[in-house]
């Protein structure tokens, strides 16, 4: 489907490129060709001039925009008959013409025939042009085999250009589109996983939840309480499928929602003492030392859940992959924006994964990730909270320092 849309893309371009260049070579051509039925012209005034001044050699001569008087050739074939109001021919004069007495007959006969003071013989290849005089017709003739020729030239090099021009845009074009359908691309390549990932998740699931409701029918006749292990087993599965959908229903809406800035002002200072005291205990039970260096009044403007949700993602996420009797440390302080940095000590996340620790379902370590319970969906709902309250989030993490995730989000005016 990228492919076609690509393809489609070029074609497109294409397309309007050649009707916008085909158009003005095209109208080039048209000018280039007017000029040389004008030129043309002006050969067939001079011709006549030169005629008339053949049999009055009194007549001004106007030299129809030549004005060399001894001009008498003209790299345009022409000539000029005299014709009596018998149409006998009294004087023919050639202007570098190879015309015999046959070819000027019947050329005369042919602007006789055409009855118009001016035209052309497409067989003889002329254009003639007619003064009528009282006692006799003066008319000129040019041959248009040059002014053929060079249409034909002009046509033929405006057909090179426009193909020359046609195969580099195409070139150009082809690259463009791939620059431009890569986001897509890459898009596409993450929904794709995406669905893939959140399959695999429901999966394990739905298994553990069919196959506890399995033994609960293959005892039809024990009561609840001796079945209370598996009964347990499909609320405990039945909780973290239900966590695991509402997370990619947030994921879905905020996709949908676009990057709307959330509306209201949220007291950032209490939220984050808000959350360390709610993962005291769970700090205690693994072992480990809660820190935090809160300063007090800084508000943000956003939505004080979602943000309550982020120090909490960033704080289990801490816990859960501390060091055993290792140190976890949630610092928020002032600068030009709020800046709160959730660090904990331990072994270092590998740089390779770092740039990836913000994707959904991706896993640093899949086989903790999973015996900590995790989706691998906590840190993209974070960077998507951070992203809707117009934030940013990064992760620095080296041996001997541990890991810090830092958030930056713009404080609320007062």
């Amino acid at each position: 489907m990228l492919k076609k849309l690509r393809w489609k893309f070029v074609f497109m371009i294409m397309v309007l490129l050649a009707a916008v260049l085909g158009t003005a070579l095209a109208v080039q051509t048209a000018s280039a060709a007017r000029q040389y039925r004008e030129e043309t012209d002006r050969v067939l005034r001079w011709a006549l001039d030169r005629g008339t001044a053949a049999l009055d050699p009194f007549r001004p001569d106007t030299g129809g925009g030549f004005t060399r008087d001894d001009e008498l050739y003209t790299l345009i074939p022409a000539f000029c008959a005299i014709v009596d109001r018998g149409g006998r021919t009294v004087l023919a004069i050639s202007y570098n013409a190879a015309v015999d007495e046959g070819d000027v007959a019947r050329a005369v006969a042919g602007a006789l025939a055409a009855g118009t003071p001016s035209g052309e013989l497409k067989d003889l290849g002329l254009r003639f042009l007619v003064e009528s005089g009282s006692l006799r017709l003066n008319i000129a003739f040019a041959s248009l085999d040059w002014e053929r020729s060079a249409i034909r030239r002009q046509a033929a090099t405006a057909a090179l250009v426009l193909a020359a021009a046609l195969a580099g845009f195409f070139a150009v074009s082809a690259a463009l589109s791939r620059w431009l359908v890569r986001p897509v691309e890459e898009s596409w390549k993450r929904q794709r996983q995406f669905v893939a990932d959140a399959s695999h998740e429901l999966k394990t699931p739905l298994t553990v939840l069919l196959a506890d409701a399995d033994i609960l029918l293959d005892h039809p006749g024990d009561t609840i309480e001796n079945q209370r292990r598996w009964v347990e087993h499909l609320r405990g599965e039945g909780l973290r499928m239900k966590g695991l959908v509402e997370d990619l229903l947030y994921l879905a809406r905020g996709d949908a929602a676009g990057l709307a800035r959330p509306q209201g002002r949220a007291d950032l200072s209490a939220l984050c003492e808000d959350c360390v005291m709610s993962f005291e205990p769970v700090a205690f039970e693994a072992g480990l030392t809660l820190n935090s260096r809160i300063a007090p009044g800084l508000s943000a403007a956003g939505d004080g859940e979602e943000l309550r949700r982020l120090c909490a993602i960033l704080l289990d996420n801490a816990c859960k992959y501390c060091e055993p009797g290792g140190t976890v440390t949630v610092t928020l302080e002032r600068t030009e924006r709020a800046v709160l940095t959730v660090h904990n000590t331990g072994e270092p996340i590998p740089a390779e994964a770092q740039p990836h620790l913000f994707e959904r379902f991706y896993r640093a370590d899949a086989a903790r990730s999973r015996d900590a319970g995790g989706y691998g969906l906590g840190l993209s709902i974070a960077a998507a909270i951070v992203e809707r309250h117009r934030g940013k989030i990064a992760v620095h993490s080296a041996p001997g320092e541990g890991t810090a995730f830092t958030v930056t989000l713009p404080l609320c005016s007062a």
